[in-house]
């Protein structure tokens, strides 16, 4: 199988964690003005638990109040930076918080981007619709094309 690791993204912080209602997406800001926007579906796993998923706020679960997504991703994490992310053949996501978090996208289209990584810089990183990856500093890496 084959992978692309994304160094640029270690050592960073996620700073703030919001939903776009305009563009349907949720927007991870790290430090070091690097920012994921995510349109697929993601899931935040911690403990070997699923912490909250892309679907999941505002959902009340039978809580006393509507679930939190955003506190309960930035809680996981708090106090990791990212030790480790990599985007599969298919741009499937994974970024590693310390050794015991990881935010996995699952790029789930075979026409819609999955994802959009901007930063450091003008560097732009996008899980395209029907797999592969393009990342403005290597070219196109296109593991899987559909058609």
């Amino acid at each position: 199988r084959m992978t692309l690791q994304l160094p640029h993204l270690c050592g960073r912080g996620l700073a703030d964690l919001a939903f776009d209602a305009e563009t349907h997406e949720w927007v991870f800001s790290f430090s070091g003005q690097c920012s994921l926007r995510v349109a697929a579906p993601w899931r935040m796993i911690s403990e070997s638990q699923i912490v909250a998923g892309c679907g999941d706020d505002g959902h009340w679960f039978g809580l006393e109040m509507p679930f939190d997504g955003r506190e309960r991703d930035m809680r996981a994490i708090a106090g990791h930076v990212v030790s480790e992310a990599s985007a599969s053949e298919f741009g499937d996501l994974s970024v590693r918080f310390g050794s015991d978090s990881m935010l996995q996208v699952f790029n789930h289209s075979a026409g819609y981007e999955g994802w959009q990584l901007f930063g450091p810089g003008e560097r732009i990183v996008v899980a395209q619709g029907g797999g592969g990856v393009l990342d403005s500093e290597k070219g196109e890496i296109s593991f899987w094309r559909y058609g």
